[in-house]
């Protein structure tokens, strides 16, 4: 079941995704993202330069200015199921998926903590599905995250949001389009449980967003949703949009996107999962693929020799 607020900042998020460039729209980025092709190669190093180690300045680029690496062999798509836990049913249906994927677990849900621990249990990665504020008068739901908070109160939400949901690898945003655009109070919020090191997803519900920024400068992992899968809840449009993931993680070797656990959504990923599998794609969690462009995207003997 979800509520007509949470239905209703959809229909703002697809407004605010359809009036993006598609670069943003597309755009992924995790931690540790360098150039290195400037750097000359030369017989002189026993080993591959370890860029902190010099004078050369590490920045951290979009990957539309990436170098062009042969990140891995076969399309790998993320698939990250947001809003579960209210229906506690919709919830065990995603689970029985046959593939490896993140359930986004809101706080508030009753169901939190078991099905955290159940998801954790079957192998698949648990997200913090954090309310946040949005823009317009849509409900995120109890304990939000919202912009007149002070910073003790927003610490505090955060942490009792935490520990709704055990074993938790990371965080996204429930909502949030307004909340996630102001930098200061997203580095109070993600600063309260950074010490847990979790992986921060960008839902993007706003071009404005700066959650992605703010992760990568609290040295947290940090990734952004390619695309919504269902906007519109309608098998044929839900088709599409995982159409256009796996063009685009042929293209670029990776693809991250959100659906919710609607029964239109979850009977088209049982059907699309298999032909995709037998077509090469791998699904790997949000874990898996951070730890995939983590390992690729930093200079080491073996990938400096692939390219």
């Amino acid at each position: 079941m979800f509520s007509a607020a949470s239905q209703a900042e959809r229909t703002d998020r697809s407004a605010v995704s359809a009036s993006l460039p598609p670069a943003t729209r597309q755009a992924v980025r995790a931690r540790n993202l360098h150039d290195y092709s400037g750097l000359a190669a030369t017989d002189a190093l026993p080993e591959p330069l370890e860029v902190s180690e010099t004078d050369v300045i590490p920045l951290t680029a979009d990957t539309a200015m990436a170098p062009d690496l042969p990140l891995v062999s076969a399309p790998r798509i993320a698939i990250v199921i947001d809003d579960v836990g209210l229906d506690v049913a919709a919830a065990q249906r995603a689970l029985d998926l046959d593939t490896p994927l993140s359930l986004a677990i809101l706080p508030y849900a009753e169901a939190a903590p078991s099905l955290s621990a159940q998801t954790v249990a079957r192998g698949r990665d648990v997200l913090l599905h954090m309310p946040m504020e949005p823009v317009g008068l849509a409900d995120p739901g109890p304990n939000a995250l919202r912009l007149g908070l002070s910073d003790e109160d927003l610490a505090a939400r955060m942490r009792w949001a935490y520990a709704r949901v055990p074993g938790a690898v990371g965080i996204n945003n429930h909502m949030g389009s307004r909340f996630t655009a102001d930098p200061r109070a997203m580095r109070v919020a993600l600063a309260s449980v950074a010490e847990q090191n979790p992986l921060f997803l960008d839902s993007l519900t706003t071009g404005e967003s700066r959650g992605r920024a703010v992760a990568d400068g609290l040295g947290l992992r940090a990734l952004q949703r390619d695309i919504f899968l269902d906007h519109v809840i309608d098998a044929s449009q839900i088709e599409a949009r995982l159409a256009e993931a796996e063009e685009l993680a042929r293209e670029r070797g990776w693809a991250v996107v959100i659906g919710h656990p609607h029964a239109e959504t979850l009977d088209v990923l049982e059907n699309w999962l298999s032909p995709a599998r037998e077509r090469g794609v791998e699904f790997v969690t949000l874990t898996q693929l951070s730890a995939q462009l983590d390992t690729r995207l930093r200079p080491t003997a073996e990938n400096t020799s692939q390219r």
